[in-house]
């Protein structure tokens, strides 16, 4: 037998109207091309007592729920196979670890359903007063999909309106890309990679080609000094024994050494403007990589 709260809204005229929060994580995930469904169909409206996709429900969280409004959703894998059903847990995943971290996002969930991949279905709860992100977990026959039910108190709350857990799972993956891995695909030298990735005392004097001028880690500094250094030290060896070769009567064509040294110092200066530019470049990726995540 129907509830009275079904009697109620069929005489209101079956107004329905979705949360925010719940409206807000259905738009961010059907815009990666995912079935999310809101509306109760049948079993949903006549069940008793009535639940979360009903805007009447009667198991509301930490208080009565408003009438007319629903607080559920149920997502569903892209496909009925493992890849989907897989990616389907990935999300439930990942909205459990948001919400038990507290991330503000998702802290209008109450419960939610989902199912692994050996077709375990359970329910993570979020509903202890005094510890808002503390789980509890228990067995769940609502497989199949992700079910996600809200709060009582959350029904105009704006923070999920960016929240998408799909991104959320890509951004973890590419913090695994880690920084060895990013050395290797840029072929930057080790000793220069570590500097940069886990910083060092800064120093003036680096100057990067179309660069702006500013400190730069003073290992760095001091390396590059120390390879102009031997490089004029070289060719100061290099015209002392070409005037002693020509004092002692040999015959040397110090024009032509000291020209070929000039070019291979030109070249060594153009290589080192390319490594300068790539540092450059490496400094302003990790810069954008330890960008906070909104």
């Amino acid at each position: 037998m129907a509830s009275q709260g079904f009697r109620d809204w069929v005489a209101a005229g079956k107004p329905y109207t979705l949360i925010r929060p719940a409206k807000a994580l259905k738009r961010n995930l059907k815009a990666h091309g995912l079935t999310v469904f809101d509306f109760p169909d049948d079993g949903h409206q006549r069940a008793e007592p009535p639940e979360d996709h009903t805007p009447y429900s009667a198991t509301g969280w930490p208080g009565p729920n408003a009438r007319w409004k629903a607080r559920a959703l149920d997502i569903m894998p892209r496909a009925d196979n493992s890849a989907g059903r897989k990616e389907n847990a990935d999300i439930a995943r990942q909205l459990i670890r948001d919400r038990d971290a507290g991330r503000p996002a998702v802290m209008w969930i109450k419960y939610l359903n989902w199912t692994d991949e050996q077709g375990v279905c359970q329910q993570e709860r979020w509903t202890d007063a005094q510890h808002p992100n503390r789980r509890t977990t228990r067995d769940s026959s609502d497989s199949g999909h992700v079910h996600v039910s809200g709060r009582s108190d959350a029904d105009d709350d704006g923070r999920a309106e960016d929240y998408d857990p799909i991104s959320r799972m890509r951004e973890l993956e590419d913090d695994m890309y880690n920084d060895e891995d990013r050395r290797r695909g840029r072929n930057v030298d080790e000793a220069i990679w570590q500097g940069i990735v886990n910083g060092a005392p800064k120093a003036k004097g680096l100057v990067i080609p179309g660069q702006p001028l500013v400190d730069r880690p003073i290992w760095l500094v001091e390396k590059l000094t120390e390879v102009a250094a031997d490089a004029k030290a070289g060719r100061k060896a290099i015209e002392v024994l070409v005037s002693a070769l020509n004092a002692g009567g040999g015959q040397v064509d110090t024009a032509s050494i000291l020209s070929r040294m000039d070019e291979l110092a030109a070249a060594e200066v153009a290589r080192e403007r390319v490594l300068l530019q790539r540092i450059a470049d490496l400094e302003a990726e990790l810069a954008a990589t330890r960008q906070p995540v909104a």
